[in-house]
C-alpha cells in the first residue's frame, strides 16, 4: 500500500480508534496497524523498493501518518483510562459511616488519649484550647516573656537554633501561645495550650529533647489572685488524677514571666509500688510551675495597667508517667507493640 492509499485510510483507522470501547479492541487495533505485521510497519519495509529521489519524501509521509495513529491511540488510552477510573468509583464507594469489623484493630496512644481528656474538659469549662507554631522567633520565645538576652535559657546548649532560618528556633515551651493570645485577644483570656516543646537535653529515663507542655493562662481587667491560681490547680491536679481530696503547696521561684513565681506541688503516698495523689500523703511532689503574670509581660502584649492574670504549666509526660506508673520517659516513644497495646484505647 503506497502513502496515498494509506493517507486516504488514516480517517477511517482514526474513526475506528475513537469507536473502541475497551483496551482489548484498542490493542487489537494497534496491532493490526502497528505491530510487527501491521499495515504501516509493512510499509516502511517497502521504502526500499521505491527511487532514491522518492525514498525521502515516502519516509516523510509514512511517519506522519505512523505520529498521527500513535497520539490519537495514546489520547483514546487516557480517555478509556479516565471513564474506567469513574466506573470503578461509581460501583466501588465506600460507606464510611459503616463501622468497621475488627474494632482491635489500632488504638490511641497514652498521650493522645491524656491530651484528648485535657482538650475536652477545658472545652466543656468555656476555656479556649489554642496552640501555635513549633518555630518560634526569639521574641515570641525570650522576649515577650521578660527574658533579658544573658538568660541561660537563650543559649544553644539549650535551645534548638535553625541555622537556615534567621532569629529562628524550636520554641522551648508553650508560653509562646500564650503571647500570641494576649496580642490578639488583649486582657480577656481564658485559655491552655497543649502541643510539643523542645529542649538541648539528652535521652534519658527523664529527659527528652521533645516533650508535650500543657500551660494554662487567665487574664482579667478584673483582680485576680493566687487564691484563683491555687484553685484552678487543685481542680486540673483533681481532674487528672482523678481523685477528689488533694493538699497543693507553693514554693517560692523565680520565672522572668510571673512576679511572684513558685513551684507546685501536691501530696502523695506509695501503695503497693504506686503512687497515689491524696491529701493524706506523707510526701510532696513537684508537679510544675507556676505564678501571677509579669507586668512586663502585659507591657509587651500591649496590655495596659491595672491587667492581673495567672499561669501555671505542667509537662504532660511527667503526670502521665507518675499517673500510669511509668518509670522510662523512652516508653512513651518506643514502638514496642505490646506496651503500646497495654497502654492504648
Amino acid at each position: 500500500m503506497n502513502p496515498q492509499e494509506l493517507e486516504n485510510n488514516l480517517d477511517y483507522w482514526l474513526k475506528n480508534i475513537n469507536k473502541t470501547t475497551s483496551f482489548k479492541e484498542l490493542e487489537q487495533l494497534k496491532s493490526d496497524l502497528l505491530g510487527k505485521s501491521g499495515t504501516i510497519t509493512l510499509a516502511f519495509k517497502t521504502i526500499s523498493e521505491v527511487s532514491v529521489d522518492e525514498k525521502k519524501l515516502f519516509g516523510e509521509r509514512l511517519n506522519k501518518i505512523k505520529s498521527s495513529i500513535e497520539d490519537f491511540i495514546l489520547t483514546k488510552k487516557k480517555e478509556l483510562e479516565e471513564y474506567s477510573m469513574l466506573e470503578k468509583l461509581k460501583n466501588e464507594t465506600l460507606d464510611i459511616t459503616l463501622p468497621i469489623k475488627n474494632n482491635k484493630f489500632g488504638g490511641l496512644h497514652i498521650i493522645t488519649q491524656a491530651i484528648r481528656r485535657i482538650r475536652n474538659h477545658y472545652l466543656a469549662r468555656g476555656f479556649s484550647v489554642l496552640d501555635g507554631p513549633e518555630i518560634e522567633n526569639d521574641f515570641f520565645n525570650f522576649d515577650a516573656l521578660n527574658m533579658p538576652k544573658h538568660h541561660p535559657a537563650r543559649q544553644s546548649h539549650d535551645t534548638f537554633y535553625l541555622k537556615e532560618i534567621e532569629d529562628s528556633l524550636l520554641r522551648t515551651h508553650t508560653s509562646c501561645v500564650q503571647i500570641r493570645t494576649m496580642l490578639n485577644k488583649g486582657a480577656n483570656v481564658r485559655m491552655i495550650s497543649i502541643g510539643k516543646t523542645y529542649r538541648n537535653d539528652a535521652l534519658d529515663a527523664t529527659h527528652s529533647p521533645m516533650f508535650h507542655q500543657v500551660e494554662c493562662l487567665v487574664v482579667d481587667k478584673k483582680p485576680i489572685n493566687i487564691g484563683h491560681l491555687k484553685s484552678e490547680l487543685r481542680r486540673f491536679v483533681s481532674f487528672f488524677f482523678e481523685v477528689e481530696d488533694i493538699a497543693i503547696r507553693f514554693r517560692p521561684s523565680f520565672f522572668p514571666f510571673t512576679e511572684p513565681g513558685m513551684e507546685v506541688d501536691c501530696k502523695y503516698f506509695k501503695k503497693e509500688g504506686k503512687l497515689i495523689i491524696s491529701k493524706d500523703g506523707d510526701k510532696w511532689l513537684e508537679i510544675g510551675g507556676a505564678g501571677m503574670v509579669h507586668p512586663n509581660v502585659f507591657k509587651a502584649c500591649n496590655i495596659e495597667q491595672p491587667a492581673y492574670g495567672f499561669a501555671f504549666g505542667v509537662g504532660l509526660e511527667r503526670l502521665i508517667m507518675l499517673k500510669s506508673g511509668i518509670k522510662d520517659i523512652r516508653n512513651l516513644f518506643d514502638t514496642d507493640n505490646r506496651w503500646l497495646k497495654y497502654y492504648g484505647q
